[in-house]
């Protein structure tokens, strides 16, 4: 076969294969699917993050309710159940946390209360807050882009209302 014959029969070849449209589905979905499995992802950690997000503030209420109807000013005993209660949902802290962030030492958690006066009368409000790293469901691909890290900082106040 000569190098012409060989020429034109490629060349043939690719004229028929760009008249022939059927295959146009195909390729142009082989262009997408990486932008739109990228896609996805994203939505899915971001949804992951409202998630934790709301679980944080979740437990950050019920930490905030218990040290309302605990005895002012707060014992140490206390501030440990109300600790163990926020980031396990357990008193006693034995079960596992509720915001995976918590066991990253860069989270922090704060039990304060406050006299406010309003009417010539004087009120206690507990404030319970945190600042806990997002563990993200696909951290390579946040850091990939330039995410390196985030955290939820949530707060919630109560007022005091006594044994």
């Amino acid at each position: 076969m000569s190098m012409f014959s060989l020429l034109t029969k490629v060349s043939g070849n690719a004229v028929a294969a760009l008249k022939c449209r059927r295959a146009i589905a195909a390729v142009e979905f082989a262009l997408f699917a990486p932008l739109l499995a990228l896609v996805m992802v994203g939505i899915i950690d971001f949804g992951y993050y409202i998630n934790q997000s709301n679980e944080l503030d979740k437990s950050l209420r019920v930490g905030a309710m218990l040290a309302a109807r605990s005895s002012l000013p707060l014992s140490g005993g206390s501030q440990a159940t109300i600790e163990n209660l926020v980031k396990t949902g357990t008193a006693d802290g034995s079960g596992d946390f509720v915001v995976p962030g918590w066991s990253d030492g860069a989270s922090s958690l704060a039990v304060t209360t406050s006299t406010y006066s309003a009417g010539g009368n004087s009120y206690e409000v507990i404030k319970v807050v945190a600042s806990v790293p997002y563990k993200a469901l696909f951290s390579g691909l946040l850091h990939t882009y330039g995410f390196m890290s985030i955290t939820m900082n949530a707060a919630h106040e109560q007022a005091y209302v006594g044994d």
